[in-house]
């Protein structure tokens, strides 16, 4: 049995061995049992115990608390990415290894990815407030997946994989977010904005444009055979960067490209 165990388990890299001393005292970081409850929690209201309760409920009128919500997102991810940009010059899509040093420029990039890492916390309430205004068809499994995979693994890679290539994951990923949220913000202001603002469909392509980038700058290190950035860590972001851009994809056509054919 142990001899089975061994190998089964022989092809699984000891993620211990990477974990960051410098980060263990932030909130949230010292053990995983709290970012389990919490991404249990939202898994669990969000699919079964949140639309339970709002069945025979009316819609709850939000609005207000969106807007400033939207806002603070607007400001945290703008703010957060106008820092990082300023970063650029240290770090090279071809490679770009882990540090974990104790040198200014190593702890400034580990509480900026702490930061980025809080804000996908923080996106969990996008749909927390999509079930309690039951917006059913808003709770979809791209939506769902994506917030998931984004707070529970950036949670990870926060924890053991400080810096490195995962920088051009939030460059990427930060303005999206700000230009979404500021939808999000017109929307709840005038709903008829969902009609008239002709930018939405761009939003999606923005989207999967940015699914794109990250593919690139993952590639590149992945077959670079003199970059020491873990290279099983690339091939899961890979294979992350494809699965999002064929759901993007997917959500784009139905939404934009057949829905304009039948209404033809």
């Amino acid at each position: 049995m142990s001899l089975i165990h061994d190998r089964l388990l022989s092809g699984v890299p000891n993620i211990s061995e990477y974990a960051d001393s410098r980060i263990e005292n932030y909130p949230l970081m010292g053990s995983p049992l709290q970012i389990t409850i919490i991404l249990a929690s939202y898994a669990l209201f969000v699919m079964k115990t949140g639309p339970a309760f709002m069945k025979n409920r009316q819609p709850m009128k939000l609005d207000h608390v969106i807007m400033v919500y939207n806002w603070v997102q607007i400001i945290l991810n703008t703010a957060v990415f106008l820092i990082a940009l300023k970063e650029w010059n240290n770090f090279s899509i071809g490679c770009s290894p882990m540090d974990q040093s104790q040198s200014r420029a190593a702890i400034r990039i580990m509480q900026l990815q702490y930061s980025y890492t809080l804000l996908k916390f923080l996106d969990l309430l996008d749909t927390v407030f999509f079930v309690l205004r039951k917006k059913d068809n808003q709770v979809t499994f791209l939506h769902v997946y994506h917030h998931l995979l984004m707070a529970g693994f950036g949670w990870v890679v926060c924890k053991f994989f400080v810096g490195g290539q995962i920088y051009y994951v939030g460059i990427a990923n930060l303005p999206v977010h700000s230009v979404m949220y500021f939808y999000y913000f017109l929307t709840a202001w005038d709903s008829s904005y969902k009609r008239s603002i002709w930018w939405k469909k761009h939003l999606t392509q923005f989207q999967i444009v940015q699914h794109f980038f990250i593919f690139t700058v993952f590639i590149i290190p992945f077959l670079n055979p003199n970059c020491s950035y873990p290279k099983w860590l690339l091939g899961v972001y890979l294979i992350n960067s494809l699965m999002m851009i064929y759901l993007f994809s997917k959500f784009y056509v139905e939404s934009y490209i057949r829905k304009k054919e039948k209404a033809q």
